[in-house]
């Protein structure tokens, strides 16, 4: 059955020639404006409530490329059965410390009222069998609230400690409101991508100035790469093939691939500047 539905999606690929033409949106990446360190990195927590930083830290520093390792302290406590106690990292590293300081739960209660209209019917008379009324409900919405402070400290050999300190607040309502856990991952996230925005990744979205076929366009904004990539292979050529390929391979993160199409691009068509840009914004990555 999967065979006979990949037979026929390729099948629609390369017998639908309608020539429509028009203008695709893609997302790409582009590097971080600054790097924080090129060594790898060990993020280690200074209390309790720090370690709920410190998951989501280490998320988004391997989302953008940082290397992180293993923290030593953690290791000495895996290898302490087997009566190991001299550990250190291999090679010279990057530390980063968090902590976080939480306020207690604060809730207060709101009353809401909302207008309704209330009905009676009476199925067992034949005319007018329903009568109705205006009402309203009311209810007691409650809020709770958590406010804090994050504490980071980056400490790069050779170099000026870099900290920072931001606020975050996490906040649930409802007749029962939920726990704040949800809303406090939320707004570490948040928090942490704002203040390191210089040296994470930047999210373009671009829709370039060229024209391609429809259907490959419809496919790549449906996130349908693989099968953009075939229809394009088959349908476009000169510089608009070379160019969609390179940013398809780009948005893929595949900047080995993509700097493949521009490099031909710009050897054998007549938009240099445009490929020469593109190759410049890739080389940041593979030369990273």
């Amino acid at each position: 059955m999967k065979k006979l539905l990949c037979i026929n999606i390729i099948l629609l690929l390369f017998s639908y020639s309608c020539s429509n033409t028009r203008k695709f949106t893609i997302t790409y990446k582009e590097p971080s404006a600054k790097i924080l360190t090129l060594k790898p990195i060990i993020v280690r927590s200074l209390n309790k409530s720090g370690n709920h930083v410190k998951s989501i830290l280490i998320n988004e520093l391997k989302n953008n490329g940082y290397e992180i390792i293993q923290d030593i302290e953690i290791t000495q406590n895996l290898t302490k059965p087997f009566r190991a106690s001299q550990i250190s990292p291999t090679k010279d590293f990057s530390e980063v410390f968090v902590s976080m300081e939480l306020d207690h739960h604060t809730e207060h209660n709101i009353l809401q009222t909302t207008k309704v209209r209330l009905s009676y019917c009476n199925n067992l008379v034949e005319k007018n069998k329903c009568t109705h009324r205006p009402g309203s409900v009311r209810w007691q919405n409650t809020i709770t609230r958590r406010s804090g402070k994050i504490y980071i400290t980056i400490l790069n050999a050779g170099k000026d400690p870099v900290e920072i300190e931001t606020a975050v607040v996490a906040e649930s309502s409802g007749i029962i409101p939920k726990f704040t856990n949800v809303a406090l991952s939320k707004s570490i996230r948040a928090a942490i991508r704002n203040e390191f925005k210089q040296y994470f990744f930047r999210t373009i979205t671009v829709t370039p100035d060229i024209e391609i076929d429809k259907m490959a366009a419809d496919l790549i904004e449906a996130n349908l790469i693989t099968a953009a990539a075939m229809r394009i292979d088959h349908e476009e050529s000169g510089y608009k093939y070379y160019y969609s390929m390179g940013l398809i391979e780009e948005s893929r993160a595949n900047y080995t691939g993509a700097k493949m199409y521009y490099s031909e691009g710009e050897l054998n068509t007549g938009q240099k500047e445009l490929f020469a840009d593109s190759i410049k914004r890739v080389n940041k990555f593979i030369n990273k």
